[in-house]
């Protein structure tokens, strides 16, 4: 019954050989040669294959086989001891499975902590150009690659070194952000507010010069709703506040009372439309 299994064996043919192999087997399940032969070419093939999935799945085989043949074998003292002799082949097999799975796993991991430490230092490059970045727009592309960054680093592969120096990254950045976010509008305001008392005074030194002529109501408007009302107040400084307050009620005190409808009216448009 196993001329045709080692014919196979011995020529390489192994998918033949494992086929003709449990077919003998299964039914012939008691017999202590026939299954000697199939699991010890399951164990050996489990034990020399490149593959480790097919060294796993040649070990699974070999496994039921034992258990099928536990299950049918006529029990004598030197079949038991058989048995366990089987046993601890294949746990030594399984011992060696796992340790090139562990060594594997450990390899995979400590390339992925390589890189880890990688993106680290860039996050870390990133952090101190951030604390140094002039616009909203460099702000905003640095935030953008650190975000990048952040996507691709394995949260689960890091160690208590890199989880600790990541958390403080992310700690550094929201704060130097937060503060730079803060610094440019403040200064963003401060342009504002300069740009909006020079328009003022725009605004009082042509009235000043030319008051007559303002006396138009067209003249007015085209005159204070691109200067005096051109600005969005919300934004104001207390100072620019009292700067407008002091133009616009020089301007309003020299109109008749038409004039003054007409400022007040333009004032409230125009304030309408720049917010």
């Amino acid at each position: 019954m196993l001329k045709l299994f080692e014919q196979y064996k011995n020529a390489g043919k192994i998918s033949e050989a494992l086929l003709v192999g449990q077919n003998v087997f299964n039914k012939n399940p008691e017999n202590p040669e026939i299954f000697e032969a199939y699991f010890s070419y399951l164990c050996t093939l489990a034990e020399t294959l490149p593959s480790q999935t097919e060294r796993q799945q040649l070990a699974e085989q070999a496994g039921v086989a034992l258990a099928f043949y536990k299950e049918n074998a006529d029990l004598t003292e030197s079949v038991v001891n058989k048995i366990f002799e089987y046993q601890g082949r294949l746990e030594t097999i399984w011992n060696e499975i796992d340790s090139v799975k562990r060594a594997h796993h450990e390899a995979a991991l400590e390339e992925i902590r390589k890189k880890n430490t990688d993106y680290l230092k860039q996050v870390f490059v990133l952090k101190d150009k951030l604390s140094k970045a002039s616009s909203k727009k460099e702000h905003e592309e640095i935030l953008i690659k650190i975000h990048e960054i952040d996507l691709v680093i394995d949260k689960d592969a890091l160690d208590t070194e890199q989880n600790a120096i990541y958390n403080s990254l992310v700690k550094e950045c929201t704060e130097i952000s937060s503060a730079k976010i803060r610094e440019m509008e403040y200064n963003d305001n401060i342009a504002y507010n300069q740009k909006a008392a020079d328009s003022f005074k725009k605004a009082y030194d042509q009235f000043r010069e030319n008051e007559r002529k303002y006396k138009d109501h067209t003249q007015l408007f085209i005159l204070t709703s691109s200067t005096l009302f051109g600005f969005d107040s919300s934004r104001f400084f207390e100072e620019t506040k009292f700067y407008y307050q002091y133009v616009y009620s020089y301007i309003f005190n020299k109109l008749d009372d038409e004039g003054k409808y007409a400022l007040t009216r333009y004032s409230i448009e125009c304030d309408r439309k720049v917010r």
